[in-house]
């Protein structure tokens, strides 16, 4: 079954582990305990790691990255265009735009909120500038993993937004106010309720279409892609086709993200090799 991979926030087990010692040696190891946690915790809050939300869980990319080596414009999302492709994938951007991005995501997903905090403004300010087209495929796989219809209800909704025009605000709001993922709490009301936060998405046929579940049949379809895919968790990014491996650099901060894509802007057969596997691409159908 796919699942949610977690970036992984700099461990600080070290520093317990350190601190606990000097609770048992003398003052003087004590000192030098201190002095070692300090360094430890000056190093780990700029080094980036993944690991394991649990034992049965992946590596993956890193949120909400610091020390951005340059500035990303803020952009008006409702001014992105997004279209349905038959693949079942929403694009965002134009046809044109000479590199792909794919993005594989679960709305009640906690890692895949993470990931959009820290990586979503890149994408969108590429987006925008007309670098880069983005196609979500969103997935809803963790209603059968923890119970409940969160994420089928949400990416119907997110569906229904399309059609309005106004899909990358949504698509932002939605998980800027994500409940807990145990929670179950993409309601249709909630739903709704969320949407009055993008201008003029509201409306009769917005709101009959989330509340009919007007899209069922997309969700189901596009699930049942993703499970064909080959991609196992979520988040995750193609560039060009190409997945990024969850050891891959460019999963680490948007600033290697960046540098991934101004490569392949310049030179669009370069840099294959560090992009790591292809995903099947079965037809949605």
């Amino acid at each position: 079954m796919p699942r949610a991979i977690p970036p992984q926030p700099p461990s600080e087990e070290p520093a317990l582990s350190a601190k606990t010692r000097t609770n048992r040696t003398p003052v003087i190891l004590a000192v030098v305990g201190v002095f070692v946690v300090a360094v430890l915790a000056a190093v780990l809050g700029v080094v980036l790691t993944t690991g394991n939300e649990s034992k049965s869980e992946d590596s993956g990319p890193a949120a909400q990255p610091t020390g951005a080596k340059a500035a990303i414009r803020d952009v008006d999302l409702a001014s992105l265009p997004a279209t349905v492709r038959a693949d079942g994938t929403i694009r965002v951007g134009g046809d044109a735009a000479p590199v792909t991005v794919t993005v594989y995501e679960d709305f009640r997903c906690p890692f895949c909120k993470r990931f959009e905090a820290g990586f979503g403004p890149l994408l969108a300010d590429y987006v925008q500038a007309g670098k880069i087209k983005v196609d979500y495929h969103i997935a809803s796989f963790l209603d059968g993993k923890l119970g409940g219809t969160g994420s089928v209800k949400a990416a119907n909704a997110a569906r229904c937004s399309v059609d309005t025009g106004k899909f990358a605000a949504y698509h932002a709001v939605l998980f800027e106010n994500q409940p807990d993922e145990s929670e179950d709490g993409y309601t249709a009301g909630r739903l709704l309720d969320l949407a009055g936060q993008v201008q003029g998405l509201r409306g009769e046929t917005f709101d009959a279409c989330v509340n009919t579940d007007a899209n069922a049949a997309w969700v189901s379809s596009t699930e049942s892609t993703f499970e064909r895919s080959g991609v196992s968790a979520t988040p995750a990014i193609a560039v060009d086709g190409k997945i990024l491996d969850s050891g891959n650099s460019a999963m680490r901060s948007p600033d290697n993200l960046r540098e991934l894509l101004d490569q392949r802007l310049g030179n669009p057969g370069s840099g294959k090799a560090a992009l790591g596997q292809e995903p099947q691409t079965p037809s949605a159908g």
